[in-house]
Parts: structure tokens; sequence; C-alpha cells
């Protein structure tokens, strides 16, 4: 499919391109699709392009030394990946792996750090969403250390609310993320059982349901107070 140069426009680090330049960044761009369950990219190989999400969630995890699935974050709609290795040659630092059908835009990195070069501001608005990923590691990392299991796991329920929620006619919010709870606790650093605790707690308490596609907060005031 062919996109008008205006399209770019809704990628933030695009935004303030004009249209000639936005019409430069939609010839070196090419859209591919991929079905669940299908690897982008694997941690080591060669860095060959920059993805821009149209549609979908992306899981993107590292691999430990033990053999155990580490999860970086999971990405959606509008947003860009990978975050690092600009300028040099590095290999992909993790694997990026779609958890439902994904479309999304491909720009070769070589084209990439060219218009990057060519265009000061969008290597500053590429450091700035560098910046607010690594904030969120960061974050994550700090609630490792000073929250408890049940808080962490209310904290990234109020997080996906925030980023991917549906509010309902009914006040509720509904989130379609297909994630198992193995993946939510690899997200946070915390043990299956754990989450399945407080998710059934929860669910008890009539604060959220959920299913194996989705989650459902039915009151989310009730959520925030546990934070």
């Amino acid at each position: 499919m062919v996109y008008s140069p205006e399209f770019f426009r809704q990628f933030p680090i695009f935004s303030d391109l004009t249209s000639n330049e936005l019409a430069g960044v939609a010839e070196i761009s090419n859209q591919r699709s991929f079905p669940k369950g299908t690897n982008i990219f694997i941690e080591g190989e060669e860095r060959k392009a920059v993805y821009f999400i149209l549609s979908g969630l992306v899981k993107v995890y590292i691999v430990s030394e033990e053999g155990q699935e580490q999860i970086i974050s999971f990405l959606h709609s509008n947003e860009m990946f990978p975050h690092v290795g600009f300028f040099d040659e590095t290999p992909n630092p993790a694997t990026a792996v779609t958890i439902t059908e994904v479309t999304l835009l491909s720009i070769p990195i070589k084209e990439f750090d060219a218009l990057m070069f060519r265009k000061p501001e969008i290597s500053i608005k590429v450091m700035k969403v560098m910046g607010k990923k690594l904030l969120e590691l960061q974050n994550r990392i700090q609630s490792i250390t000073s929250q408890s299991v049940f808080s962490r796991i209310v904290s990234t329920l109020l997080r996906f609310s925030k980023e991917l929620g549906e509010q309902q006619e009914d006040g509720t919010i509904r989130i379609r993320m297909p994630m198992t709870n193995t993946d939510f606790a690899s997200l946070i650093g915390v043990t299956r059982e754990s989450v399945n605790r407080s998710l059934n707690r929860l669910k008890k308490e009539g604060i959220i349901d959920y299913s194996r596609k989705e989650i459902h907060i039915l009151d989310e005031d009730k959520l925030i107070d546990y934070t």
C-alpha cells in the first residue's frame, strides 16, 4: 500500500517535517504484515530496519544465560522500535515477536540513519523516545525494589489502562491484551503464581475481570486506591 506523505505525520518523530520531507520518508518506507507469533527480528542478528507499528501488539524480550525469557516491553500502535543502536553496527539487542496480527512500516536502518543525519530534529525526537523508554525501565526497577508484588501488578494494570484502554459506555475500561500470566510475571519480575493470586483477588473484589485475550477494569477508582 502507498501512503500519502501526510500519513506519516501521525508518528511524533515526523510531525514537524514539511510535506516534501514527508514524501521522502514515504519513498523509503515499506508496509509489512505479520501473523501472530512471528519474529520480526531476533536478538543478536544484524539490524536491518527501524519499524513503526500501524496496528497490533509486539513483545520485545531478551533471553538470560539460564535460558529464561525476560520481557522488556510491549509495544502498540504509533510506536517505533528498536530504540537503540543508531549510527553503529551493533546487532539487535533483543527479540521482537508479534502477539497479535501486526501491520507496520519498515525503513532500512541505513536510510533511517541518513535521514537523522540530514534532519537533526528527528534525531532529537528519537533521543526523547529512547529517554522515555529508559525512564520506564528505571521506574520498573525501582518498583521491584520498593513496591510489594501486589502493588506492582496494580501499577502495571493502570499503565495498560492508560496506554491501551478502551473506555466503554458503562464507564468500565477494556484492555485488549492477549498476554499470558507468565508474560505478565516476566514483565514485572514476579512469579506466575503471584500474578494468578493477585488477579483472582481483584476479580473476586469486583475490580477487574479478565480472560486470556483481554482485561476488563470494572472499577478503576478502587484499583487506584491500591497504589
